[in-house]
């Protein structure tokens, strides 16, 4: 999993990058932050979520 902080519209969000067969081993960690059953992206390898907010600096 790698995450990693953007900028949009003047707020910082934070991206997680998963891969299709990592999910159920961090599926856990992020149903705490992101409904895991609504990805922002998804391609055959990977699925993204976002989440509104700063969650690597905390």
């Amino acid at each position: 999993m790698e995450t990693s902080i953007f900028t949009r519209d003047g707020k910082i969000w934070t991206r997680f990058k998963v891969k299709v067969k990592e999910l159920q081993m961090y599926a856990r960690l992020l149903k705490k932050y992101v409904d895991i059953h609504k990805p922002v992206k998804q391609s055959s390898r990977y699925i993204y979520f976002e989440v509104e907010g700063d969650l690597l600096n905390q």
